[in-house]
């Protein structure tokens, strides 16, 4: 009897299919390759960006933070970043009152979102953004997170 027959390899094939279906089910992204995917939840460390834009440059000003978007994908530990313009804000007893757009980016550790922001390329993207006051993305412990939250 030889070693290959065909209940080894029928076992081989179910057992290789079974591992990959587990694998890409328990692990979604390389990063956090260790992590049970159901029974864990992914711990995102979220920066908060405050902008002041003057009315004119709305346009010009989403169109640069949608480039530093795209380059910021490409980096590792990037999750996503979402911006909402602050509408009506006008009343001065609010601390958002200031301030005309918040932004969120979200990454798996903040040494990973440093490294991507110092370097040369997005210094430069982020110096033809835009805006009033100067690009500081802040780090808040607790963030509120609906986005997965379905009514």
């Amino acid at each position: 009897m030889g070693t290959f027959t065909r209940k080894f390899i029928n076992r081989a094939i179910s057992f290789g299919f079974g591992f990959l279906g587990l694998y890409s089910f328990a692990n979604p992204d390389l990063e956090r390759i260790w992590e049970l995917h159901p029974a864990f939840d992914q711990k995102d460390y979220a920066f908060l960006s405050f902008y002041k834009v003057n009315e004119n440059d709305y346009n010009e000003f989403e169109k640069g933070i949608k480039g530093l978007t795209r380059y910021l994908q490409r980096k590792s530990g990037y999750g996503y970043t979402r911006l909402v313009r602050l509408v009506d804000m006008d009343d001065q007893s609010d601390l958002l009152s200031d301030y005309d757009y918040v932004g969120t980016q979200t990454w798996f550790t903040p040494d990973l979102m440093k490294s991507a922001l110092d370097s040369s390329f997005s210094q430069k993207i982020i110096s033809n953004i835009r805006m009033q006051n100067n690009f500081n993305s802040q780090l808040f412990k607790i963030v509120v997170d609906d986005s997965s939250y379905t009514p």
